[in-house]
C-alpha cells in the first residue's frame, strides 16, 4: 500500500512540474514563507550551551561491536541547574556507513536509546533514540577539530530556516565500566531525530526517492545549494536521499529538502574525505556546485540571503566554543572565499550558470 502512494506522489510532482510556470512557483513561495505552527523543540535542543555527560560503558566491547550493531546496556549522566546528579540507564550501539568502519574510524558513531520512562523532567526528555556524532580518531586532535566543524556546519544552516536539524554540542567523558581503559574526554555532539525536527515545523517526513531538485521547493532547494557549495560538501543527492530528507508540508505540494551529514565538506576537509569519481574535482577543498541550473530571478535573492547573513555567519563561526585558532583561521578563510565569489558577477556566472546542473 505504502508503495502505491509514493508512485502516485510522484507522479504528481512530475505532473505538477510539467505544468506549473515560474509565476506559479513565485505564488507557491509567497505563500511558504507564512507561518506555520509546530511542536517546540525538545528541552535538549532548546539551548546553545554545551552540555557535560559521562557516558559509562564497555568501550571496547561497543567499539568492537561493528558488524552486528548489538544493543549494549550504558548509563549516561550529568550534573541538572540544582545541582543534583543524575545518571540514566540506556542502549548504546554502533550506527553510520563510513565512519562505521574500523579502517576509517577507531571510535564510532554511536546511537543512544533512551527509555521513555526513565527521561521524565530530565535534559533528554521526550528522547528514545538519537545520535551521537563522535571524534572519529582518538589520538589525533585534527578529528575532534574536525567534529567542531561539522557541528558548525549545522549551526550555520540554522540560520536559514528551522526546516534544519538542530544540534547540541557535548563536552564528553567516556568512563570504561570494566575499568580497563582509561577515562577519555572528548567533544561530540547529538543530532535532533527525524521526526522531531519534522513535527517541529508541522511536518511528515516523505520517504519517496527519485524526486528531483526541480520538484521540491524551489526557493528553498536553491538556498539549500548554495549553502552547500558555500561549506564545499557535494556529498548529497536529493535523487538518491542521500544525506538529505524530505519533508512534506500542508498544504505545500513540493517537498523540503534538509540536509544532514556535511563531514566530506571542505570546510571541514577531513583527511578521509575525497570527491566521487565521476565529479571533476580532485579535492572536496575544491567547491563546486550540484544545484540544478537556475534564471538569475532565483538564483540572485538567494545569494542576496548569504550577502544579508553575513555578519551572522561570521559570527556563530566564532562562538564554536573549543576550536582552536588556528583552524578558526581556516574556517573564516574558506568562509571569505565564498562571499569573494558572490560578490563577483564573473564568477557567479562561472560557478553557478557555467557549472550548473542539466541533469
Amino acid at each position: 500500500m505504502m508503495r502505491s502512494i509514493n508512485k502516485n506522489y510522484v507522479a504528481f510532482l512530475l505532473l505538477l512540474v510539467l505544468i506549473c510556470p515560474i509565476n506559479s512557483f513565485s505564488r507557491l513561495h509567497a505563500q511558504d514563507v507564512s507561518s506555520y505552527t509546530g511542536e517546540p523543540p525538545m528541552p535538549l535542543f532548546q539551548s546553545d550551551e554545551t552540555l557535560f555527560l559521562t557516558l559509562s560503558m564497555d568501550i571496547k566491547k561497543v567499539c568492537r561491536d561493528r558488524e552486528e550493531e548489538e544493543s549494549h546496556p550504558a548509563e549516561i549522566s550529568y550534573t541538572d541547574q540544582e545541582g543534583n546528579e543524575i545518571t540514566l540507564p540506556i542502549k548504546v550501539r554502533v550506527r553510520g556507513h563510513f565512519r562505521k568502519d574500523p579502517v576509517n574510524c577507531d571510535f564510532p558513531p554511536l546511537r543512544l536509546n533512551f527509555s521513555s520512562t526513565t527521561v521524565i523532567n530530565t535534559i533528554f526528555a521526550g528522547q528514545d533514540k538519537i545520535k551521537l556524532v563522535t571524534h572519529c580518531r582518538t589520538r589525533k586532535d585534527l578529528y575532534e577539530q574536525n567534529l567542531l566543524k561539522e557541528y558548525l556546519s549545522y549551526k550555520l544552516y540554522n540560520l536559514f530556516t528551522e526546516q534544519s536539524f538542530r544540534v547540541r554540542l557535548v563536552h564528553l567523558t567516556y568512563a570504561d565500566t570494566r575499568g580497563k581503559i582509561d577515562t577519555l574526554e572528548k567533544m561530540a555532539f547529538l543530532i535532533e531525530p527525524n521526526q522531531h525536527m519534522a513535527r517541529r515545523n508541522g511536518c511528515e517526513i516523505l520517504k519517496v526517492e527519485r524526486v528531483q531538485q526541480e520538484q521540491t521547493n524551489r526557493q528553498k532547494t536553491t538556498v539549500m545549494t548554495v549553502f552547500q557549495y558555500m561549506i564545499g560538501n557535494t556529498d548529497w543527492s536529493v535523487w538518491a536521499l542521500h544525506n538529505v530528507v524530505l519533508l512534506k508540508e500542508d498544504p505545500m505540494p513540493l517537498p523540503i529538502v534538509v540536509p544532514y551529514d556535511f563531514d566530506w565538506s571542505g570546510i571541514i576537509n577531513a583527511p578521509y574525505a575525497v570527491p566521487a569519481e565521476f565529479l571533476p574535482i580532485e579535492s572536496v577543498s575544491t567547491r563546486l556546485y550540484r544545484g540544478f541550473c537556475k534564471p538569475d530571478a532565483e538564483l540572485q535573492p538567494a545569494l542576496d540571503e548569504f550577502r544579508q547573513r553575513r555578519d551572522e555567519i561570521y559570527q556563530t563561526c566564532n562562538s564554536v566554543p573549543f576550536m582552536t585558532e588556528k583552524e578558526l583561521k581556516k574556517t573564516l578563510k574558506y568562509i571569505d572565499q565564498f562571499f569573494k565569489t558572490i560578490e563577483n558577477p564573473k564568477a557567479v556566472k562561472f560557478e553557478f550558470h557555467e557549472n550548473c546542473r542539466t541533469k
